[in-house]
C-alpha cells in the first residue's frame, strides 16, 4: 500500500506559498481543510468544500470486509455489496441504480480483506437525495428472498468468471490461501463455493447488522457542498439509526497475532490452471499498514518493478534472451498484515525452480547494487507527481481521507506518512531489503502444464 506523497500540491486546500520562507518539511507545509462531524451514535463525517465543479463525490467506508467473517459465511462482505444496491424500505427493489444514473450520476463499491467501501458521484443539488438513500440502506436493506437467491447466482457465476476461469486471480488467491494459512486473510474474500451456496438470508441479514450501523462507517464529502447545510442534513438522515451494540467488540476479538505468518521453511505450491505460460508470485511476510518499516519497503518495490529502469524488467526482459514476459513488484500492506512480493508470466521453456533459484540468488545481491540515493530520490518523486494528480479531484480525495480515518482512526495520519517517507534513506531500503530477502518465501505458480 504506497501513501507516499498523496497530496493535492495544486489545490486550494493546501497552505504553503512560494512567498513564505521555506517550509522545514512537506509535512509541515500541507493542510487540507476538512471538517470533521461526530454523531451520538458513533458515526463519523468528514466534509470538504471544493467548488471548482458543481458536483460532489460521496463515500462510505464500513469497516468491515474478509477478514471478519467465519467459516460457513465467508464472502458474506462481498454478498452484502451485491444486495445493498437491491433496495431498502424506503427506496423500493432495483430503484437505487435507477435513480442515481437518472440523476445524472454513477454509483459503485468494492469489497477488501478489511473494508467495503460504496461511493457515488452526482451533481450537487443531489446530495439530500443521495443521503437518504445511504440511510434508507443502512438501516433498512431489504434483502428480499428472491434477489437474494437470484444474487447468490450472480456471485458464484463472478467467483467463477474471476478466479476458477481466470489463470490471474486464481494465482493471487492461491497465494492469499498459501502464505496466510489458518489465517482470516487465508479466506476469499467472494467466499468459498459450498459457504456462497449454503448462506442464509438470515445468516446475512445477521452479519449487516452487526457490521453496517453508523459506529462502523465513516462518511466522506467533497465537492461543491454547503458544510452547515451538509452536516444538518447527515444530522438528520443517520442521526437516529441505531448504533451496532456488537460491533466494537468484534473487531477487538481479532488480535494481531491471530494474522501472524509463520513460515519455518520455504513453500512452493503448484497449480494446475488455463494459462499456457508458467504464472508465478513469490512472497515475503513484512508488516501491517502503518509500520515504520513500511515505507521503505513500497520504494524497495518500485526500485525492483515499476517503470522502464526497473530491476526485474531489465534483468528478465529487456534482455537479448529473454526469460518472462512480465514482471513487477509490489508491498501490499493490509490492517493486520502485510507481504512483499514479485511475480510474473515466464517464457514457454523456462523451468520455474531454474527461475526461482536465480530470482532467489539475485534478490539479496540487489540490495547493494539497485539501492542508491538516485534511484530511491527518483521514486520519491515519481510517487509525488503520479499520485498528487490523481487526488485532484472529488473522489481521490474522498478515497485518501477515508482510507487514513478507517485504518488510523485519524485522517490527519498522511502527516506522519509523510514525515516517514521524508526521512527514509539508503541504509533504511537496504537494511530491509535484506531483512525481507532473508525470510523463508512463499512461491506459488499456475500454468496448463502443471501435473
Amino acid at each position: 500500500m504506497k501513501f507516499l506523497f498523496s497530496l493535492l500540491l495544486a489545490s486550494p486546500l493546501l497552505t504553503g506559498c512560494a512567498s513564505v520562507k521555506k517550509p522545514q518539511s512537506l509535512a509541515d507545509s500541507i493542510n487540507l481543510d476538512v471538517e470533521e462531524l461526530k454523531l451520538a451514535n458513533g458515526m463519523t463525517a468528514l466534509i470538504v468544500n471544493q467548488p471548482k465543479l458543481p458536483i460532489f463525490s460521496l463515500y462510505f467506508f464500513y469497516k468491515v470486509g474478509g477478514k471478519n467473517e467465519a467459516p460457513g459465511i465467508t464472502g458474506a462482505s462481498h454478498f452484502l455489496e451485491h444486495m445493498m444496491f437491491k433496495g431498502a424500505k424506503k427506496f423500493g427493489k432495483n430503484s437505487i441504480d435507477f435513480i442515481i444514473e437518472g440523476s445524472g450520476g454513477s454509483t459503485n463499491a468494492y469489497t477488501t480483506n478489511d473494508s467495503t467501501v460504496y461511493y457515488e458521484n452526482l451533481p450537487a443539488k443531489e446530495l439530500g437525495m443521495m443521503l437518504d438513500i445511504e440511510a434508507d440502506r443502512m438501516e433498512n436493506l431489504g434483502l428480499d428472498p428472491d434477489d437474494f437467491n437470484k444474487e447468490r447466482a450472480v456471485v458464484l457465476e463472478e467467483r467463477k468468471m474471476r478466479y476458477e476461469n481466470s489463470p490471474r486471480g486464481q494465482l493471487y488467491q492461491l497465494l492469499m490461501q498459501t502464505l496466510f494459512a489458518g489465517t482470516p486473510y487465508g479466506r476469499p474474500v467472494i467466499g468459498e463455493i459450498p459457504d456462497l451456496k449454503s448462506v442464509t438470508r438470515e445468516q446475512i441479514h445477521a452479519y449487516f447488522k452487526r457490521f453496517y450501523a453508523p459506529n462502523n462507517v465513516t462518511l466522506v464529502l467533497v465537492g461543491d457542498v454547503n458544510s452547515a447545510a451538509a452536516k444538518k442534513m447527515i444530522e438528520e438522515k443517520f442521526g437516529a439509526i441505531p448504533a451496532s451494540p456488537s460491533v466494537t467488540q468484534a473487531h477487538a476479538s481479532l488480535k494481531d497475532e491471530e494474522f501472524a505468518v509463520t513460515m519455518p521453511a520455504p513453500k512452493v505450491v503448484a497449480q494446475k490452471g488455463e494459462s499456457p505460460s508458467p504464472l508465478f508470485m513469490m512472497a515475503y511476510p513484512t508488516y501491517k499498514a502503518g509500520h515504520p518499516k513500511g515505507y521503505a519497503l513500497d520504494i524497495l518495490s518500485s526500485i525492483l518493478g515499476s517503470g522502464k529502469s526497473s530491476t526485474l524488467l531489465n534483468e528478465y526482459i529487456l534482455v537479448p534472451k529473454p526469460v518472462a514476459t512480465s514482471m513487477y513488484a509490489a508491498h501490499q500492506q493490509l490492517e493486520k498484515a502485510g507481504f512483499f512480493f514479485i511475480g510474473g508470466e515466464l517464457v514457454r521453456g523456462v523451468t520455474l525452480d531454474g527461475f526461482r533459484a536465480d530470482v532467489s540468488r539475485k534478490l539479496t545481491a540487489w540490495c547493494d547494487s539497485e539501492v542508491t540515493a538516485r534511484n530511491i530520490q527518483k521514486i520519491k518523486n515519481n510517487y509525488l507527481v503520479d499520485l498528487y494528480g490523481g487526488l485532484d479531484t472529488n473522489a481521490g480525495l474522498a478515497q485518501f481521507l477515508g482510507d487514513r480515518q478507517m485504518l488510523f482512526g485519524n485522517w490527519r495520519h498522511y502527516k506522519t506518512e509523510l514525515e516517514l517517507y521524508e526521512k527514509v534513506t539508503v541504509d533504511d531500503v537496504k537494511n530491509l531489503c535484506r531483512e525481507t530477502f532473508s525470510k523463508n518465501p512463499t512461491f506459488v505458480s499456475v500454468w496448463s502444464q502443471h501435473k
